[in-house]
């Protein structure tokens, strides 16, 4: 398998593909669910929120590519798309982000539907040899951006990265 994509690296249209189809299914899902959005912004406002949102190597890339590759200059630890409580990239956020809703009648599916497409995502990198990596979205992107700070493990904080071989 190919190691994770360096930084800004174009990723197979197959593989983008494969995960639009994938998040499509989640779309569904949620459709069926309906959890409940109050749209107060506070799930992407991680330092607030004391939330992390995690993403695989090619969620990164997706979200990226959803925006023309443009990643805006945003406060630390903050997503660079969430601006002034609201989300300016939602057709590139990640799995975490699509499935998080605060409704705590979806407290209970929530779990086991992001392990569920999780999985799935975790497949599509081996399916399209794409190297998995798993690491904080903010941190993954930011360093990702072109002009960004050299593509580098993330600073300090806990790391749950993981690469396949």
């Amino acid at each position: 398998m190919d190691p994770a994509p360096a930084a800004g690296e174009e990723l197979p249209a197959a593989a983008m593909e494969a995960l639009t189809e994938l998040y499509a299914r989640v779309d569904a899902l949620l459709a069926e669910h309906q959890p409940i959005c109050k749209r107060s912004g506070l799930c992407c406002d991680f330092p607030r929120s004391d939330h992390e949102l995690w993403s695989s190597a090619l969620e990164t890339a997706y979200a990226r590519q959803a925006v023309g590759g443009e990643v805006p200059p945003a406060p630390s630890g903050l997503c660079p798309w969430h601006v002034e409580g609201s989300c300016r990239n939602r057709e590139g956020r990640p799995l975490g982000c699509r499935l998080y809703f605060c409704d705590p009648a979806w407290a209970g599916p929530m779990p086991d539907a992001y392990e569920r497409f999780h999985a799935e995502l975790k497949a599509l990198h081996e399916e399209h040899g794409v190297g998995y990596r798993y690491e904080r979205f903010v941190d993954a992107v930011v360093r990702d951006a072109p002009g960004g700070p050299a593509a580098e493990a993330p600073d300090g904080g806990p790391s749950h990265q993981e690469e396949s071989p």
